[in-house]
């Protein structure tokens, strides 16, 4: 009782400090001009960038799976640039409260006739579209705001609930009282931030009194059933836009934004998107995702240096269940291919161990391609040697090294973004015990069901 007592007596004394620090470094920004700002924040991100490895690496093989065709160079400038502007954003939240008043003078719209860059006009609200839109909002009809993780994607929801009532979603911060804080932020106006439970039918309420709902919906859902082609590969993600907007009749709007080199905003709004309620609600929510993500895809291409790369958003729902720091999604196998009759076994059992993981088996030398081509599971690479490796785009977290790598080359993976290189030596002990190779790394991989145990 006495211990859980000092436990809970102590995480109220951390609750306070971190509130407390929060609190102070906020007074402090507050007293900073814009320009200061936007300095101190570029500076934080560049050193978040260099010392926290990985923020680093999660945004590098995010951008090697995006943009494979970019050299690394490209890639590693877009990352930290991505770092840097997330640190922009956060600040900006932190001293809404200072700018909030001239945000109408921070933001523009930019219409078909604009010709906005990275949209065709037929992608792009008219000005004659957007004034209907904002008619649509003054009648109290509602509608439906959808966008990603780009530039400040704060803004738009405190730019719209500067005139009109509207509700959004977000994640609470464990703190409680800094938590209140920056929901007090984020509701500058007559907007009402939800937690994400339960949020699907606080929007049904807000929506059918001609609120305004606003959705950041680029990041993974792994609990949801709908996957869309990101940059080419799967993406699992929410479908609460459409579905709303299927049950309610309303318009959905998708949004991009970025960050001008002054320090403004330019915004771009799609054309009015509606489900399509003659077709099933599963149907009509995955054709209008599509719709809606493939605006806001176009929108990232643009100007990817804006995008929050930092986010695990290439996930997938991997079968088993592992410790935390190996639930790898994406895997890249190194093997000669003198080796894959010897290795015939292990490479079947690893495609079943990581099932739904994309697996990669990169092949250096000569191989006997029937062979190679029997395991399925795997997408295949062929090498004549281990120089060629180093010009591949690395998207790939864990490394298992069956080859035998040069340092060389190891060093190579690390600092282009791979969390883990496995080798034959690191699983030595446990193949002296006449375990077999996959028994290793069911040995260190998996997650003990210590529950089980105690049944």
């Amino acid at each position: 009782m006495l211990f859980k007592r000092l436990r809970t007596g102590g995480k109220i004394l951390v609750d306070h400090l971190v509130y407390g620090l929060g609190l102070g470094v906020l007074t402090i920004l507050r007293l900073l001009p814009r320009s200061s700002l936007r300095l101190f924040s570029k500076g934080l991100g560049t050193a978040l960038f260099y010392f926290i490895s990985d923020v680093r690496k999660t945004a590098l093989t995010n951008l090697a799976l995006a943009f494979p065709e970019k050299s690394f160079a490209e890639r590693y400038q877009i990352a930290r640039q991505s770092v840097q502007q997330m640190i922009i954003t956060f600040v900006e939240l932190a001293t809404v409260d200072k700018f909030a008043k001239h945000i109408d003078e921070m933001i523009a719209i930019a219409t078909s006739e604009d010709a906005p860059e990275g949209f065709f006009p037929e992608e792009v609200s008219s000005q004659q579209e957007l004034d209907h839109f904002f008619s649509r909002l003054d009648r109290q009809e509602g509608a439906i705001l959808f966008c990603g993780h780009q530039a400040n994607w704060e803004l738009p929801f405190l730019y719209i609930t500067k005139r009109y009532p509207g509700l959004a979603f977000a994640k609470p911060v464990k703190n409680r009282r800094l938590n209140q804080k920056i929901i007090s932020l984020r509701e500058s106006f007559q907007g009402k931030i939800v937690p994400p439970q339960n949020a699907i039918n606080q929007a049904l309420r807000a929506l059918h009194r001609g609120e305004v709902v606003g959705i950041v919906g680029d990041q993974v859902l792994l609990s949801s059933e709908y996957s869309y082609p990101l940059f080419g590969s799967q993406a699992f993600t929410t479908t609460s836009p459409a579905l709303l907007a299927y049950k309610t009749k309303k318009t959905v709007i998708a949004v991009a934004i970025y960050r001008k080199p002054n320090g403004n905003y330019l915004v771009v709004p799609s054309k009015a998107f509606h489900a399509n309620t003659e077709l099933s609600i599963r149907e009509s929510t995955e054709q209008l995702m599509d719709r809606l993500m493939r605006f806001l895809e176009k929108g990232i291409t643009c100007k990817p240096e804006q995008w929050l790369w930092l986010h695990k958003r290439w996930k997938r729902k991997l079968r088993h269940k592992f410790k935390r720091r190996y639930a790898f999604s994406h895997i890249l196998i190194i093997v000669k291919g003198t080796s894959l009759q010897a290795l015939q076994r292990f490479l079947i059992e690893f495609g079943e161990f990581y099932a739904d993981a994309s697996l990669s088996l990169a092949i250096i030398g000569a191989a006997d391609t029937v062979l190679a081509n029997s395991f399925a599971p795997y997408s295949l690479q062929f090498f004549s040697s281990e120089e060629e490796l180093l010009a591949a785009p690395n998207f790939f977290p864990a490394i298992v090294d069956l080859f035998g790598l040069s340092r060389k080359t190891r060093l190579h993976y690390k600092r282009t973004g791979s969390r883990k290189i496995f080798t034959r030596n690191e699983l030595k002990d446990s193949l002296l015990q006449k375990q077999s190779l996959i028994q290793s790394f069911h040995k260190l991989l998996r997650r003990v069901d210590t529950r089980s145990r105690k049944g």
